[in-house]
């Protein structure tokens, strides 16, 4: 059977570009339909089973970013490739994060581009796991139960019942290393899957599960409460062999209403948390704390500095008086001052002498946190333009290079790097070419000589630099160290000893 194709854009010159295009005769694919907006798009896949749908991006009214966000919730297996006048990357990180498999310039687009790009769509649909339904859909609800995303399960004929779990992770754990484990953890509870009874696992940072589970048969909310007993038992004991971890469990009530469950859920967390914070309120800032904000600041990502300020001063009790926020506030400072020597500013918006921590003692919690937050987005603000004036490269990019310099000693892909900052992985390798000139690998080949460079100064065995850079292959590091300065790593350090 040929894939069936929808085209949706306003513009009828693009359309009758795409409907005369010369491969619609193989009859591997068919071009079962145009629309001209979303409306239109919507209506005609209630009544018409479509595998791909070709949209624009710029339409009026409801624009494909909308589309791309209603074909999403609604229908989930259907496959879409996103195309544009534009090259909005906000456009393009809003689409590619509905799921679009690709993100092409219509004055780009040829006969032969687009039939490749089907191709591979259709190839990617045959793939489809399992397992990638189920992390696409644990993505979706992610967004649904704590962000402002679409519910997955409009369409949804099932009855839901939750559990609340808490799993301490450890601080001795790195950021990554934490999400690795919760996506082991989520993948041990949903494998407690079966027929007419679907498991799915939500991490919510830094140690809550929302473990959501399913029923499609008309079963007693006891029966329901008995077989979460039952899933939690079994998972908690796999969860006790590999992590040595342990867990507690709160059950929630049955909702029939989606939003009614996602509600009472949200405050049971919000008062699990408060009461975290209150239980484990200090007078300084924790490590955790500490990486959290300077990761901040290196994303870039001004709100979730402004968020974890927020969250910080929270946790100073009434009772601990005003000198917990002092403290707090001469940390915090030291902390921006650091960042701002290593990313080379100029802190002139920051009062000199600590003048702002004298300030603190004429202001109540909220606003000092207020105050605090304002500096940091300054300073980040301040890093973002100065990286971009440095680089000129767009914020894509910009965050490619950023997540290759910090992952370099690990196994890094093209298709790590998309995961990794969230992207698609074609459009990634085609926009990082074009503003680098280089390609994924060889950028980050170059990174990796420059730290096996810092190495030899520190005096490390060859093998072990070759494995602390990322080289797994001792031969291939060698190779690539002389292709890369013309000498071999002794010929490198000895010349280097003589300087």
């Amino acid at each position: 059977m040929p894939v069936k194709v929808l085209i949706v854009d306003d513009e009828a010159v693009f359309r009758n570009y795409i409907r005369n295009m010369t491969f619609w005769k193989k009859e591997e694919f068919c071009l079962a339909g145009e629309a001209r907006s979303t409306d239109e798009a919507m209506q005609f896949l209630a009544v018409q089973e479509i595998d791909i749908v070709i949209l624009d991006v710029s339409m009026p009214g409801k624009n494909g970013v909308v589309l791309s966000g209603m074909i999403a919730s609604q229908y989930p297996s259907l496959s879409m490739i996103a195309v544009s006048s534009f090259d909005d990357y906000d456009y393009v990180r809003e689409i590619l994060k509905n799921g679009a498999h690709d993100y092409i310039l219509k004055h780009r687009l040829t006969e032969k581009q687009l039939e490749e790009t089907l191709a591979a769509v259709r190839d990617k649909r045959k793939g489809i796991s399992a397992w990638e339904s189920k992390v696409k859909l644990r993505r979706q609800a992610q967004a649904w139960f704590f962000g402002d995303g679409e519910s997955p399960f409009t369409s949804d004929n099932s009855r839901k019942a939750v559990m609340l779990i808490h799993i301490p992770l450890g601080q001795e754990l790195t950021q990554p290393g934490k999400k690795a484990v919760a996506e082991g953890i989520a993948k041990i509870f949903e494998e407690n899957s079966v027929e007419k009874e679907d498991v799915l696992a939500l991490y919510r940072e830094p140690d809550r599960f929302v473990v959501l589970t399913r029923f499609y048969d008309n079963v007693s909310e006891a029966k329901m409460k008995e077989l979460q007993e039952y899933h939690k038992i079994v998972s908690e004991d796999t969860i006790r062999r590999i992590y040595a971890l342990k867990l507690t469990a709160d059950y929630c009530p049955v909702f029939f209403s989606d939003s009614a469950m996602r509600s009472y859920v949200l405050h049971k967390l919000r008062q699990e948390e408060e009461k975290d914070v209150s239980e484990a309120m200090t007078l300084t800032l924790t490590i955790c704390q500490q990486k959290e904000l300077f990761q901040a600041i290196e994303d870039g990502d001004g709100s979730k500095a402004e968020a974890l300020i927020h969250h910080i001063f929270s946790g100073i009790m009434t009772e601990a008086g005003q000198s917990a926020c002092l403290v707090i506030v001469r940390e915090l400072l030291e902390l921006i001052q650091k960042a701002a020597v290593e990313y080379r500013i100029d802190l002139d918006f920051l009062p000199e002498d600590f003048q702002l921590y004298e300030y603190a003692k004429m202001r109540n919690k909220d606003k000092l946190a207020a105050s605090i937050a304002g500096l940091y987005s300054n300073v980040i603000r301040e890093i973002g333009e100065k990286k971009k004036a440095e680089t000129g490269f767009s914020e894509i990019v910009e965050m490619a290079v950023s997540y290759l310099k910090k992952n370099y000693g690990q196994s890094v892909s093209l298709r790590t790097v998309a995961a990794g900052i969230g992207t698609n992985s074609s459009y990634l390798s085609r926009i990082f070419h074009d503003e680098t000139g280089r390609t994924i690998t060889d950028y980050l080949n170059e990174i990796r000589i420059e730290a096996a460079k810092e190495m030899l100064a520190e005096r490390y065995a060859l093998k072990d630099i070759a494995v602390r850079s990322g080289f797994n292959n001792y031969t291939y590091f060698l190779k690539i160290f002389k292709d890369y300065t013309g000498r071999t790593p002794k010929e490198y350090l000895n010349e280097s000893s003589e300087k």
